[in-house]
Protein backbone atom coordinates (compact mmCIF):
# COMPACT_ATOMS: atom_id res chain seq x y z
CA UNK A 1 0.00 0.00 0.00
CA UNK A 2 2.75 2.06 0.85
CA UNK A 3 4.72 1.06 -1.94
CA UNK A 4 1.70 2.11 -4.61
CA UNK A 5 0.94 5.88 -2.95
CA UNK A 6 4.83 6.20 -3.40
CA UNK A 7 4.19 5.19 -6.76
CA UNK A 8 1.28 7.69 -7.12
CA UNK A 9 3.37 10.28 -5.74
CA UNK A 10 6.27 10.02 -7.88
CA UNK A 11 4.17 9.77 -11.24
CA UNK A 12 2.19 13.41 -9.78
CA UNK A 13 6.14 14.71 -9.44
CA UNK A 14 6.74 13.72 -13.28
CA UNK A 15 3.75 15.62 -14.48
CA UNK A 16 4.76 18.69 -12.30
CA UNK A 17 8.09 18.62 -14.08
CA UNK A 18 6.34 17.86 -17.55
CA UNK A 19 4.13 20.69 -16.83
CA UNK A 20 6.89 23.32 -15.00
CA UNK A 21 8.97 22.85 -18.46
CA UNK A 22 6.40 23.83 -20.40
CA UNK A 23 5.76 26.76 -18.42
CA UNK A 24 9.44 28.16 -17.96
CA UNK A 25 9.51 27.94 -22.39
CA UNK A 26 5.67 28.68 -22.85
CA UNK A 27 6.09 32.22 -24.94
CA UNK A 28 7.50 30.16 -27.79
CA UNK A 29 3.85 29.00 -28.60
CA UNK A 30 3.56 33.12 -29.93
CA UNK A 31 7.15 32.74 -31.95
CA UNK A 32 7.32 32.71 -36.21
CA UNK A 33 9.34 30.26 -38.15
CA UNK A 34 12.79 31.24 -37.96
CA UNK A 35 16.63 30.31 -39.30
CA UNK A 36 16.16 26.62 -40.80
CA UNK A 37 12.30 26.36 -40.07
CA UNK A 38 11.72 28.56 -43.59
CA UNK A 39 12.74 25.57 -45.45
CA UNK A 40 12.33 22.45 -43.58
CA UNK A 41 8.88 23.80 -42.57
CA UNK A 42 7.34 26.36 -44.02
CA UNK A 43 8.07 26.10 -47.99
CA UNK A 44 8.75 22.41 -47.88
CA UNK A 45 6.29 20.86 -50.76
CA UNK A 46 7.47 17.17 -49.69
CA UNK A 47 5.33 17.89 -46.54
CA UNK A 48 1.82 18.37 -48.16
CA UNK A 49 1.31 14.92 -50.00
CA UNK A 50 0.74 11.55 -49.06
CA UNK A 51 2.76 10.04 -46.07
CA UNK A 52 3.31 6.59 -47.70
CA UNK A 53 5.03 7.95 -50.75
CA UNK A 54 7.02 9.95 -48.72
CA UNK A 55 8.47 7.45 -46.25
CA UNK A 56 9.01 5.49 -49.67
CA UNK A 57 11.11 7.94 -51.17
CA UNK A 58 12.72 8.65 -47.81
CA UNK A 59 13.89 5.18 -46.82
CA UNK A 60 14.48 4.41 -50.21
CA UNK A 61 17.48 7.39 -50.78
CA UNK A 62 15.56 9.47 -52.88
CA UNK A 63 15.06 12.44 -50.87
CA UNK A 64 18.41 14.17 -51.30
CA UNK A 65 18.01 13.74 -55.54
CA UNK A 66 13.95 15.10 -54.89
CA UNK A 67 15.42 18.21 -52.62
CA UNK A 68 13.16 17.02 -49.64
CA UNK A 69 14.84 18.60 -46.13
CA UNK A 70 16.02 16.33 -43.66
CA UNK A 71 15.66 13.07 -45.57
CA UNK A 72 18.14 10.88 -43.72
CA UNK A 73 15.87 11.96 -40.96
CA UNK A 74 12.60 10.08 -41.29
CA UNK A 75 11.06 10.52 -38.02
CA UNK A 76 11.59 14.12 -37.97
CA UNK A 77 10.12 14.77 -41.10
CA UNK A 78 7.00 12.60 -40.09
CA UNK A 79 6.68 14.88 -37.21
CA UNK A 80 6.62 17.82 -39.37
CA UNK A 81 4.11 16.06 -41.96
CA UNK A 82 1.19 15.36 -39.54
CA UNK A 83 1.81 19.16 -38.07
CA UNK A 84 1.81 20.36 -41.89
CA UNK A 85 -1.68 18.90 -41.97
CA UNK A 86 -2.90 19.32 -38.81
CA UNK A 87 -1.86 23.35 -38.81
CA UNK A 88 -1.29 24.29 -42.11
CA UNK A 89 1.20 27.13 -42.38
CA UNK A 90 -0.05 28.44 -38.92
CA UNK A 91 3.48 28.28 -36.90
CA UNK A 92 1.70 28.52 -33.37
CA UNK A 93 0.82 24.66 -33.74
CA UNK A 94 4.09 23.48 -34.53
CA UNK A 95 5.33 25.37 -31.35
CA UNK A 96 2.68 23.87 -29.11
CA UNK A 97 4.21 20.37 -30.48
CA UNK A 98 7.51 21.23 -29.46
CA UNK A 99 6.48 22.04 -26.38
CA UNK A 100 4.80 19.74 -25.18
CA UNK A 101 7.22 17.38 -26.59
CA UNK A 102 9.85 19.04 -24.09
CA UNK A 103 7.69 18.31 -21.38
CA UNK A 104 7.98 15.03 -21.85
CA UNK A 105 11.32 14.89 -23.07
CA UNK A 106 12.01 16.79 -18.82
CA UNK A 107 9.73 13.96 -17.42
CA UNK A 108 11.87 11.37 -19.08
CA UNK A 109 14.74 13.24 -17.96
CA UNK A 110 13.75 13.27 -14.09
CA UNK A 111 12.79 9.51 -14.62
CA UNK A 112 15.89 8.36 -16.04
CA UNK A 113 17.55 9.94 -12.93
CA UNK A 114 15.75 8.24 -10.61
CA UNK A 115 16.36 4.68 -12.07
CA UNK A 116 20.04 5.73 -12.05
CA UNK A 117 20.33 6.95 -8.65
CA UNK A 118 18.09 5.62 -7.00
CA UNK A 119 16.84 8.80 -5.09
CA UNK A 120 13.30 10.23 -5.35
CA UNK A 121 14.89 13.44 -4.51
CA UNK A 122 17.51 13.32 -7.05
CA UNK A 123 15.07 12.72 -9.74
CA UNK A 124 12.74 15.94 -8.64
CA UNK A 125 16.01 18.25 -8.66
CA UNK A 126 17.79 17.03 -11.70
CA UNK A 127 14.40 17.13 -13.40
CA UNK A 128 13.69 20.55 -12.50
CA UNK A 129 17.39 21.40 -13.62
CA UNK A 130 16.99 19.96 -16.71
CA UNK A 131 13.58 21.66 -17.45
CA UNK A 132 14.86 25.30 -17.04
CA UNK A 133 18.11 25.00 -18.31
CA UNK A 134 18.71 27.87 -20.95
CA UNK A 135 21.08 26.49 -23.20
CA UNK A 136 17.84 23.93 -23.96
CA UNK A 137 16.04 27.60 -25.60
CA UNK A 138 17.01 26.55 -29.07
CA UNK A 139 15.87 22.99 -29.34
CA UNK A 140 12.32 24.14 -28.41
CA UNK A 141 12.16 27.22 -29.50
CA UNK A 142 13.08 25.74 -33.14
CA UNK A 143 10.46 23.87 -35.10
CA UNK A 144 13.22 22.38 -36.82
CA UNK A 145 15.31 21.22 -33.83
CA UNK A 146 12.37 19.28 -32.83
CA UNK A 147 14.60 16.27 -34.10
CA UNK A 148 16.45 16.20 -31.16
CA UNK A 149 13.36 16.44 -28.73
CA UNK A 150 12.60 13.33 -30.37
CA UNK A 151 15.98 11.85 -30.33
CA UNK A 152 16.27 12.97 -26.58
CA UNK A 153 12.50 10.89 -25.79
CA UNK A 154 14.16 7.80 -27.13
CA UNK A 155 17.49 8.28 -25.54
CA UNK A 156 15.86 9.30 -21.95
CA UNK A 157 12.99 6.36 -22.46
CA UNK A 158 15.88 3.45 -23.27
CA UNK A 159 17.81 4.70 -19.96
CA UNK A 160 14.94 5.31 -17.72
CA UNK A 161 13.80 1.25 -18.42
CA UNK A 162 17.70 0.08 -18.71
CA UNK A 163 18.37 1.03 -15.19
CA UNK A 164 15.19 0.59 -13.39
CA UNK A 165 15.59 -2.25 -10.93
CA UNK A 166 14.24 -5.69 -11.75
CA UNK A 167 14.34 -9.01 -10.24
CA UNK A 168 13.96 -10.95 -13.60
CA UNK A 169 15.20 -11.09 -16.98
CA UNK A 170 13.72 -9.11 -19.48
CA UNK A 171 11.01 -10.31 -21.72
CA UNK A 172 11.38 -10.51 -25.78
CA UNK A 173 8.12 -7.78 -25.43
CA UNK A 174 10.31 -5.78 -23.38
CA UNK A 175 13.17 -6.39 -25.99
CA UNK A 176 11.07 -5.40 -29.06
CA UNK A 177 9.82 -2.38 -27.44
CA UNK A 178 13.21 -0.73 -26.39
CA UNK A 179 14.89 -1.87 -29.66
CA UNK A 180 11.15 -0.11 -31.38
CA UNK A 181 11.78 3.51 -29.53
CA UNK A 182 15.60 3.55 -30.29
CA UNK A 183 14.80 3.21 -33.40
CA UNK A 184 12.63 6.17 -33.42
CA UNK A 185 15.42 8.04 -31.76
CA UNK A 186 18.13 7.00 -34.43
CA UNK A 187 15.27 7.97 -37.08
CA UNK A 188 14.50 11.34 -35.85
CA UNK A 189 18.60 12.75 -35.27
CA UNK A 190 21.99 10.15 -35.46
CA UNK A 191 23.13 11.73 -31.79
CA UNK A 192 21.15 9.17 -31.01
CA UNK A 193 23.95 6.75 -31.04
CA UNK A 194 24.83 8.61 -27.73
CA UNK A 195 22.64 5.96 -25.73
CA UNK A 196 25.70 3.76 -25.88
CA UNK A 197 28.01 5.80 -24.06
CA UNK A 198 25.78 7.25 -21.94
CA UNK A 199 24.12 3.89 -21.23
CA UNK A 200 28.15 2.57 -20.51
CA UNK A 201 28.72 5.93 -18.38
CA UNK A 202 25.67 5.33 -16.09
CA UNK A 203 27.45 1.65 -15.55
CA UNK A 204 29.89 3.53 -12.73
CA UNK A 205 26.83 3.19 -10.40
CA UNK A 206 26.32 -0.53 -10.59
CA UNK A 207 28.29 -2.58 -8.65
CA UNK A 208 27.03 -5.75 -10.04
CA UNK A 209 27.59 -5.16 -13.84
CA UNK A 210 27.45 -8.65 -15.10
CA UNK A 211 24.23 -9.64 -13.67
CA UNK A 212 22.65 -6.22 -14.07
CA UNK A 213 23.40 -6.79 -18.04
CA UNK A 214 22.46 -10.76 -17.93
CA UNK A 215 18.86 -9.72 -16.61
CA UNK A 216 18.39 -7.02 -19.75
CA UNK A 217 19.90 -9.43 -22.40
CA UNK A 218 16.88 -9.69 -24.92
CA UNK A 219 17.35 -5.55 -24.97
CA UNK A 220 20.74 -5.72 -25.82
CA UNK A 221 20.41 -7.95 -28.42
CA UNK A 222 17.43 -6.00 -29.80
CA UNK A 223 19.83 -2.65 -29.96
CA UNK A 224 22.17 -4.54 -31.42
CA UNK A 225 20.07 -5.82 -34.25
CA UNK A 226 18.45 -2.03 -34.28
CA UNK A 227 21.94 -0.27 -34.59
CA UNK A 228 23.76 -2.63 -37.12
CA UNK A 229 20.16 -2.38 -39.47
CA UNK A 230 20.49 1.87 -38.99
CA UNK A 231 24.08 2.01 -39.77
CA UNK A 232 24.38 -0.32 -42.61
CA UNK A 233 21.48 1.82 -44.04
CA UNK A 234 23.10 5.59 -42.94
CA UNK A 235 26.40 3.82 -44.76
CA UNK A 236 24.61 3.48 -47.88
CA UNK A 237 23.60 6.66 -48.14
CA UNK A 238 26.90 8.60 -47.36
CA UNK A 239 28.64 6.40 -49.55
CA UNK A 240 26.06 6.49 -52.45
CA UNK A 241 26.31 10.39 -51.93
CA UNK A 242 22.45 10.55 -50.70
CA UNK A 243 23.23 11.56 -47.02
CA UNK A 244 22.29 15.02 -46.74
CA UNK A 245 23.91 15.87 -43.18
CA UNK A 246 26.34 18.46 -43.87
CA UNK A 247 29.44 18.09 -42.93
CA UNK A 248 33.15 19.96 -42.90
CA UNK A 249 34.45 19.99 -46.07
CA UNK A 250 37.74 21.17 -45.06
CA UNK A 251 40.51 18.25 -44.22
CA UNK A 252 42.03 18.33 -40.89
CA UNK A 253 44.55 16.27 -39.48
CA UNK A 254 43.59 13.56 -36.96
CA UNK A 255 45.69 15.58 -34.40
CA UNK A 256 44.12 18.63 -34.94
CA UNK A 257 40.68 16.90 -34.73
CA UNK A 258 41.38 15.65 -31.81
CA UNK A 259 42.26 18.69 -30.33
CA UNK A 260 39.45 20.54 -31.34
CA UNK A 261 37.34 17.53 -29.74
CA UNK A 262 38.82 17.82 -26.28
CA UNK A 263 37.82 21.75 -26.55
CA UNK A 264 34.56 20.55 -27.49
CA UNK A 265 33.88 18.24 -24.67
CA UNK A 266 35.24 20.46 -22.11
CA UNK A 267 32.46 23.45 -23.68
CA UNK A 268 29.86 20.75 -23.66
CA UNK A 269 30.35 19.61 -20.00
CA UNK A 270 30.78 23.30 -18.91
CA UNK A 271 27.46 24.12 -20.61
CA UNK A 272 25.88 21.00 -18.80
CA UNK A 273 26.48 21.33 -15.69
CA UNK A 274 26.17 25.38 -15.81
CA UNK A 275 23.83 25.68 -18.71
CA UNK A 276 23.75 29.53 -18.31
CA UNK A 277 25.93 30.19 -21.68
CA UNK A 278 23.29 30.77 -24.97
CA UNK A 279 23.32 32.03 -28.06
CA UNK A 280 21.92 31.35 -31.42
CA UNK A 281 25.26 30.92 -32.87
CA UNK A 282 29.27 30.46 -32.50
CA UNK A 283 32.05 31.88 -34.52
CA UNK A 284 34.50 29.02 -35.31
CA UNK A 285 37.42 28.89 -33.07
CA UNK A 286 40.70 29.11 -33.61
CA UNK A 287 43.33 26.45 -33.68
CA UNK A 288 43.35 24.88 -30.42
CA UNK A 289 46.39 24.23 -28.35
CA UNK A 290 47.37 21.12 -26.37
CA UNK A 291 46.21 22.98 -22.83
CA UNK A 292 42.95 21.31 -24.03
CA UNK A 293 44.21 17.86 -23.72
CA UNK A 294 45.18 18.95 -20.66
CA UNK A 295 41.97 20.34 -19.28
CA UNK A 296 40.09 17.22 -20.81
CA UNK A 297 42.50 15.15 -18.66
CA UNK A 298 41.61 16.96 -15.68
CA UNK A 299 37.64 16.13 -16.28
CA UNK A 300 38.63 12.21 -16.65
CA UNK A 301 40.44 12.75 -13.08
CA UNK A 302 37.61 14.28 -11.65
CA UNK A 303 35.29 11.45 -12.73
CA UNK A 304 37.74 9.09 -12.12
CA UNK A 305 38.05 10.66 -8.33
CA UNK A 306 34.89 10.74 -7.81
CA UNK A 307 34.27 6.45 -8.99
CA UNK A 308 37.42 6.11 -6.76
CA UNK A 309 35.27 7.66 -3.23
CA UNK A 310 32.43 5.73 -1.50
CA UNK A 311 29.64 7.79 -2.13
CA UNK A 312 31.19 9.19 -5.46
CA UNK A 313 30.16 6.07 -7.92
CA UNK A 314 26.34 8.87 -9.17
CA UNK A 315 28.44 11.91 -9.30
CA UNK A 316 31.08 10.27 -11.37
CA UNK A 317 27.88 8.88 -13.73
CA UNK A 318 26.92 12.41 -14.03
CA UNK A 319 29.63 13.71 -14.80
CA UNK A 320 30.92 10.77 -17.63
CA UNK A 321 27.64 11.43 -18.87
CA UNK A 322 27.74 15.28 -19.52
CA UNK A 323 31.17 14.60 -21.10
CA UNK A 324 30.36 11.62 -23.48
CA UNK A 325 26.75 12.88 -24.59
CA UNK A 326 28.14 15.36 -27.12
CA UNK A 327 30.28 13.12 -28.93
CA UNK A 328 28.34 12.21 -31.94
CA UNK A 329 28.23 15.86 -32.85
CA UNK A 330 31.75 16.49 -32.05
CA UNK A 331 34.57 17.68 -34.41
CA UNK A 332 35.81 13.79 -34.62
CA UNK A 333 32.34 13.46 -36.64
CA UNK A 334 33.45 17.00 -38.15
CA UNK A 335 29.34 18.46 -38.22
CA UNK A 336 29.28 21.86 -39.95
CA UNK A 337 28.63 23.47 -36.93
CA UNK A 338 31.52 22.98 -34.23
CA UNK A 339 29.14 24.56 -31.60
CA UNK A 340 25.73 25.17 -31.07
CA UNK A 341 23.59 24.95 -27.68
CA UNK A 342 21.48 21.75 -29.15
CA UNK A 343 24.53 19.89 -28.84
CA UNK A 344 24.70 19.72 -25.13
CA UNK A 345 20.74 18.87 -24.70
CA UNK A 346 21.67 14.85 -24.40
CA UNK A 347 24.55 16.09 -22.32
CA UNK A 348 22.73 18.07 -19.77
CA UNK A 349 21.01 14.89 -18.57
CA UNK A 350 24.60 14.33 -16.83
CA UNK A 351 23.95 17.51 -15.08
CA UNK A 352 20.91 16.86 -13.88
CA UNK A 353 22.30 13.26 -12.39
CA UNK A 354 25.07 15.31 -10.95
CA UNK A 355 23.45 17.75 -9.38
CA UNK A 356 19.94 15.66 -8.94
CA UNK A 357 22.52 13.39 -6.56
CA UNK A 358 24.19 16.58 -4.41
CA UNK A 359 20.34 18.17 -4.11
CA UNK A 360 19.10 15.22 -2.57
CA UNK A 361 22.42 15.28 -0.21
CA UNK A 362 21.98 18.54 0.71
CA UNK A 363 17.85 18.13 1.29
CA UNK A 364 18.12 15.87 4.07
CA UNK A 365 19.51 19.22 5.75
CA UNK A 366 16.77 20.99 5.08
CA UNK A 367 13.59 20.73 7.27
CA UNK A 368 10.80 19.21 4.90
CA UNK A 369 8.46 22.31 4.43
CA UNK A 370 11.35 24.20 3.07
CA UNK A 371 12.50 21.91 0.53
CA UNK A 372 10.19 23.24 -2.23
CA UNK A 373 10.71 26.65 -1.46
CA UNK A 374 14.86 26.40 -1.39
CA UNK A 375 14.97 24.19 -5.11
CA UNK A 376 12.53 27.43 -6.25
CA UNK A 377 14.40 29.87 -5.25
CA UNK A 378 17.74 27.89 -6.76
CA UNK A 379 15.68 26.87 -9.90
CA UNK A 380 14.44 30.88 -10.15
CA UNK A 381 18.05 31.85 -11.56
CA UNK A 382 17.60 29.76 -14.49
CA UNK A 383 13.96 30.35 -15.15
CA UNK A 384 14.83 34.36 -15.51
CA UNK A 385 17.84 33.31 -18.02
CA UNK A 386 15.95 30.27 -19.86
CA UNK A 387 13.49 33.54 -20.84
CA UNK A 388 15.77 35.53 -22.03
CA UNK A 389 17.43 32.94 -24.06
CA UNK A 390 14.03 32.05 -25.84
CA UNK A 391 13.31 35.51 -26.48
CA UNK A 392 15.37 36.18 -29.76
CA UNK A 393 13.56 33.08 -31.30
CA UNK A 394 10.63 35.04 -31.64
CA UNK A 395 11.02 36.44 -35.24
CA UNK A 396 14.15 36.11 -37.69
CA UNK A 397 15.29 39.90 -37.24
CA UNK A 398 15.18 39.50 -33.26
CA UNK A 399 16.75 36.38 -33.86
CA UNK A 400 19.83 37.30 -36.19
CA UNK A 401 20.40 40.51 -34.58
CA UNK A 402 20.95 38.82 -31.36
CA UNK A 403 23.08 36.38 -33.32
CA UNK A 404 25.45 38.86 -34.45
CA UNK A 405 25.43 40.67 -31.07
CA UNK A 406 26.69 37.60 -29.22
CA UNK A 407 28.80 36.32 -31.76
CA UNK A 408 30.09 39.65 -34.15
CA UNK A 409 32.81 37.49 -35.76
CA UNK A 410 30.37 34.47 -37.20
CA UNK A 411 30.14 34.54 -40.78
CA UNK A 412 27.13 32.55 -40.68
CA UNK A 413 25.31 34.85 -38.65
CA UNK A 414 26.20 37.90 -40.69
CA UNK A 415 24.90 35.92 -43.35
CA UNK A 416 21.76 35.46 -41.99
CA UNK A 417 21.29 38.86 -40.63
CA UNK A 418 21.80 39.82 -44.99
CA UNK A 419 18.67 37.90 -45.66
CA UNK A 420 16.76 39.23 -42.81
CA UNK A 421 18.26 42.80 -43.83
CA UNK A 422 17.16 41.87 -47.66
CA UNK A 423 13.35 40.55 -46.99
CA UNK A 424 12.52 43.99 -45.25
CA UNK A 425 13.57 45.65 -48.34
CA UNK A 426 17.03 47.08 -46.94
CA UNK A 427 19.33 46.53 -49.56
CA UNK A 428 22.18 48.75 -48.56
CA UNK A 429 22.11 47.38 -44.94
CA UNK A 430 21.89 43.48 -46.73
CA UNK A 431 24.99 44.58 -49.18
CA UNK A 432 26.90 45.50 -46.00
CA UNK A 433 25.97 42.70 -43.77
CA UNK A 434 27.18 40.16 -46.70
CA UNK A 435 30.15 41.92 -47.45
CA UNK A 436 30.94 41.63 -43.08
CA UNK A 437 30.60 38.08 -43.76
CA UNK A 438 32.74 37.32 -46.65
CA UNK A 439 35.34 39.36 -44.86
CA UNK A 440 34.98 36.79 -41.99
CA UNK A 441 35.23 33.78 -43.95
CA UNK A 442 35.56 33.97 -47.82
CA UNK A 443 35.31 30.26 -48.01
CA UNK A 444 31.45 30.20 -46.54
CA UNK A 445 29.79 29.29 -49.72
CA UNK A 446 26.39 30.19 -48.37
CA UNK A 447 27.36 33.69 -48.24
CA UNK A 448 28.09 34.05 -51.49
CA UNK A 449 24.85 32.24 -52.14
CA UNK A 450 22.88 34.80 -49.89
CA UNK A 451 25.13 37.56 -52.03
CA UNK A 452 23.46 36.16 -55.84
CA UNK A 453 20.20 36.54 -53.85
CA UNK A 454 20.72 40.10 -52.80
CA UNK A 455 22.16 40.77 -56.79
CA UNK A 456 19.12 39.40 -58.05
CA UNK A 457 17.03 41.50 -55.38
CA UNK A 458 18.50 44.46 -57.00
CA UNK A 459 17.78 43.11 -60.71
CA UNK A 460 21.38 42.50 -61.36
CA UNK A 461 20.63 39.55 -63.26
CA UNK A 462 24.87 39.81 -65.04
CA UNK A 463 26.64 39.80 -61.83
CA UNK A 464 24.37 36.86 -60.13
CA UNK A 465 25.21 34.99 -62.94
CA UNK A 466 28.64 35.47 -62.75
CA UNK A 467 28.46 34.94 -58.68
CA UNK A 468 27.09 31.70 -59.52
CA UNK A 469 29.59 30.39 -61.90
CA UNK A 470 32.40 31.62 -59.34
CA UNK A 471 30.49 29.36 -56.53
CA UNK A 472 30.30 26.09 -58.47
CA UNK A 473 34.00 26.96 -59.49
CA UNK A 474 34.56 26.50 -55.92
CA UNK A 475 32.89 22.81 -55.27
CA UNK A 476 29.29 24.85 -54.02
CA UNK A 477 27.02 23.49 -57.01
CA UNK A 478 24.80 21.60 -53.92
CA UNK A 479 24.43 24.21 -51.69
CA UNK A 480 21.17 25.29 -50.40
CA UNK A 481 19.31 27.81 -52.45
CA UNK A 482 21.55 27.26 -55.92
CA UNK A 483 18.42 25.83 -57.64
CA UNK A 484 16.40 28.40 -57.59
CA UNK A 485 19.18 31.33 -57.50
CA UNK A 486 20.01 29.57 -60.81
CA UNK A 487 16.62 29.55 -62.11
CA UNK A 488 15.54 33.48 -60.92
CA UNK A 489 18.91 34.56 -62.69
CA UNK A 490 17.82 32.92 -65.98
CA UNK A 491 14.82 35.85 -65.89
CA UNK A 492 14.69 39.62 -66.66
CA UNK A 493 15.60 41.66 -64.44
CA UNK A 494 12.54 42.64 -62.99
CA UNK A 495 11.27 39.18 -63.02
CA UNK A 496 14.63 37.84 -61.15
CA UNK A 497 13.91 39.96 -58.68
CA UNK A 498 10.34 39.24 -58.06
CA UNK A 499 11.48 35.31 -58.29
CA UNK A 500 14.22 36.00 -55.88
CA UNK A 501 11.91 37.47 -53.06
CA UNK A 502 9.57 34.36 -53.43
Amino acid sequence: MIQGRSRRRMTARFWLIALFAVAVFAPVVSFQFVYDDHWTIEHNPALTGGLAPLLRHLLAGHGVEMGIPDSTRPAMVVSSWVDAHLFGSDPAGYHLHSLLLYGGCAALAALAVLSITRRPVAAVVGGVFFAAAPVHAEVVAAVNYREDLIAAVAVFGVLAWFFAPRRSRATVDEGVLVGALWALGLLAKESSVALVPVALSGLLVRRDPYEFLRNRRTALWSCLVVITGWGAWRSWLRLSGRDDVPLVLVHRSFGERLLRTARYVVHVTRDALFPFGWSPDYAPGPSPSLLWLVALAALVAVVVSFFLMRRGRVLAAGLAIAMVAGLPTSPLVSPINERADRFAFLSTLGGAIFWGALGARVAKRIPPRLRALSLGLVVLPLVVVSRQACSPWRSDEQLWSAAIERAPTSSRAWTAYSRVRRVTGDLDGADRAIARAIDLDPTFLRARVTRVYNLLARGDVVRARSELEDIRKRGGARQLGMRKAAECARLAPAEAARCASM
